[in-house]
C-alpha cells in the first residue's frame, strides 16, 4: 500500500512538474519597464521620445497605440530611423541587458521575451527595403524579384505579415466584361487595425478615400492613424483633364516599416461591364517592405531573397516567371510560335487557377465593404491567356519605341508596352516607383519629427482645424481589427485545359 501511495506521489509531482513547464512554455510575456531605456529615448527627443517608448511597448504586447501629440507626424518606425546608429547601439545594449534580466527571473524555458521581441523591431529599422508593385493589367513585382502577369478578377490578397499588422488586399475588375485581362479597381489595407480604404469613382478624380469607414475628402493633408501609422493624402493637379495624375496621389506608412504608394491613371472606361460602372480610377500599386523580414505572404510574396514566390504546388515543373523567356520570345516572331505559346498558356493556366486559388479572398477575410468574392467562374478566370502574341507587329513595335522614348527600362518594357497595346496607357504616364524616401539619421537633441510631405510649409488654421475633426471621427470609428490572416485556400493540383477554363 505504502509502495502504491508513493508511485501515486510521484507521478503526481511528475505530472505537477511538466504541467508548469507547459504553462511556462505556452504564456505570454508580461510587459518590462525600464527607466535607462525611456531616459536615452527621451534625452533624444522629450516629447517624441516618451510618445516612442510607449509605442514600442503598445507594439509588443499587440495592444492600442497611444495618442500622438499633434507636431508628431511620423510612424514609430520612422522616429526609430531618425535615430543615430549609436543611440540606437546604446538602445540595444540595454535592451540586451534587461532581457538577460527578464530570463534570470522567469522559471522554464519561453521561445520568446518581451525583450528580445523589442530588440527585433528596433533591429528592423535598420534594415533597407524590398519593393514590389502591382501596375496596369496588373504586372506583378514580387519582393524577390519576379515578374509575372496576373489576370484574375475578385478580391485577392496583395501582401499580409504573418501577425496581421500589415495587409493589403486589391479588388481587380476586367474592363469590359469579355476582357481577358483585369486592373486594380480597388484598393483596402488594414495598417496595425485601422482600415484604409481606396475606391474607384467617376468623382472626385482620384476616386474616394475611408480610413475606418469614414470618407476623407481633405487633400493636400497627412493624417495620423490611430494605431501607429500614417496617411498621406496629395492634391490633385488643377488641370482635371490630364487622364494621368503624376507622382503619388496616396502614400500609405505602417508603424511596422512597410509603405504602400498609390499613384492613379483615371478616365478609365470600363465600358459593358455592369460590375465596374461606377469605377473610372485604375490604381498603381508600389509596396515596399524591410529587407530583414520574410513573414510575408500574397500576390508579392514571401521576400526571402530566393525567387520562389510563384511556387505554390509540388507538380509545378515549369518557370513562371517572365524572365524564362527571350526578348525574342517577348516581343519577336517567336512569342506566336506554338512551343511558345503553348508554355504561355500552361503558366497562365497555373497562375490563374492553384496559384491565385491559394491568395483569393472569401466573404470571411475580404476588407471590402462591396465584396467581389463570389462573382462567376467564367468572370473570374481569364478565358485565355493575353500576351503580345495577340498584338501586331506593328503594335509592339510602337509600344517598344514609345517605352524606349520614356526612359522604362528593359526589365519593365514588357508591362509598359503591353499596357499601351491592350488599354492604350501611354509608358511616360507609368508611376516612377523609386521614391521610397527614408528619414534622414540625426543625434541632435531636437530633430524635425514632422513629416515633411508639406515642404515644410505649415498647416494654416483652417486645415488644422479640419485634420482634429477627421482624426476625431477616425478614432471614435476604429475596429481595431489586428489580427492573424485567414489561413489561404489550399491550392488545386488540377490545371483545367483552356477548353475546361472556357466552360466555367
Amino acid at each position: 500500500m505504502r509502495s502504491l501511495f508513493l508511485h501515486f506521489f510521484v507521478v503526481l509531482f511528475l505530472t505537477s512538474s511538466s504541467m508548469q513547464v507547459t504553462i511556462a512554455q505556452n504564456t505570454r510575456f508580461k510587459q518590462q519597464d525600464s527607466e535607462h531605456i525611456k531616459d536615452i529615448m527621451e534625452a533624444w527627443n522629450e516629447k517624441a521620445g516618451n510618445y516612442l517608448y510607449e509605442s514600442i511597448a503598445a507594439h509588443v504586447m499587440n495592444t492600442e497605440q497611444p495618442e500622438r501629440i499633434n507636431n508628431i507626424k511620423r510612424t514609430p518606425y520612422e522616429l526609430l530611423q531618425m535615430m543615430s546608429l549609436d543611440r540606437i547601439d546604446r538602445l540595444k545594449r540595454a535592451a540586451k541587458t534587461e532581457l538577460q534580466k527578464e530570463k534570470n527571473t522567469k522559471r522554464g524555458k519561453r521561445d520568446t521575451y518581451y525583450w528580445k521581441e523589442w530588440l527585433n523591431y528596433v533591429e528592423t529599422t535598420t534594415c533597407g527595403i524590398e519593393r514590389g508593385s502591382s501596375t496596369g493589367e496588373p504586372h506583378m513585382l514580387t519582393f524577390d524579384g519576379e515578374r509575372y502577369d496576373f489576370q484574375n478578377a475578385g478580391d485577392y490578397l496583395l501582401s499580409a505579415s504573418e501577425d496581421g499588422s500589415f495587409e493589403i488586399q486589391t479588388q481587380l475588375f476586367r474592363r469590359y466584361a469579355s476582357s481577358g485581362w483585369s486592373l486594380n479597381g480597388g484598393v483596402a489595407a488594414n495598417v496595425n487595425g485601422d482600415i484604409v480604404e481606396f475606391r474607384g469613382t467617376k468623382a472626385p478624380i482620384d476616386g474616394e478615400v475611408y480610413v475606418n469607414e469614414e470618407l476623407i475628402t481633405a487633400r493636400d493633408v497627412s493624417i495620423n492613424l490611430p494605431q501607429g501609422g500614417t496617411l498621406r493624402l496629395n492634391e490633385p493637379p488643377e488641370d482635371t483633364k490630364n487622364r494621368h495624375l503624376p507622382g503619388d496621389r496616396f502614400v500609405v506608412k505602417w508603424p511596422t516599416g512597410e509603405q504602400m504608394r498609390v499613384g492613379i491613371i483615371r478616365n478609365f472606361s470600363f465600358g459593358d461591364n455592369k460590375d465596374t460602372a461606377e469605377k473610372n480610377v485604375l490604381y498603381q500599386l508600389y509596396v515596399a517592405v524591410p529587407a530583414c523580414r520574410s513573414d510575408y505572404s500574397g500576390l508579392l510574396g514571401n521576400n526571402d531573397g530566393n525567387k520562389n514566390d510563384l511556387i505554390v504546388d509540388d507538380t509545378t515543373s515549369i518557370n513562371n516567371d517572365r524572365s524564362a523567356y527571350t526578348e525574342e520570345e517577348l516581343f519577336g516572331e517567336q512569342r506566336k510560335s506554338p512551343e511558345v505559346l503553348s508554355r504561355k498558356e500552361q503558366s497562365c493556366l497555373y497562375i490563374a487557377h492553384p496559384f491565385a486559388n491559394t491568395f483569393q479572398l472569401e466573404g470571411s477575410n475580404s476588407l471590402f465593404p462591396k465584396q467581389m468574392t463570389s462573382i462567376l467562374d467564367s468572370i473570374r478566370y481569364p478565358k485565355g491567356c493575353v500576351t503580345l502574341a495577340d498584338a501586331s507587329d506593328e503594335e509592339v513595335a510602337e509600344g517598344r519605341r514609345k517605352s524606349e522614348s520614356a526612359g522604362v527600362s528593359s526589365d519593365e518594357m514588357y508591362s509598359t508596352v503591353f499596357d499601351y497595346v491592350y488599354a492604350d496607357i501611354d509608358p511616360k504616364e507609368q508611376v516612377n516607383d523609386s521614391n521610397f524616401r527614408q528619414p534622414e539619421r540625426t543625434d541632435t537633441k531636437e530633430p524635425d519629427i514632422s513629416n515633411d510631405n508639406n515642404n515644410g510649409q505649415e498647416t494654416n488654421k483652417n486645415t488644422q482645424e479640419e485634420l482634429r475633426k477627421i482624426h476625431k471621427r477616425i478614432n471614435r470609428k476604429n475596429p481595431n481589427t489586428r489580427k492573424r490572416p485567414t489561413e489561404g485556400r489550399k491550392p488545386t493540383r488540377n490545371v483545367p485545359t483552356r477548353e475546361q477554363s472556357e466552360e466555367r
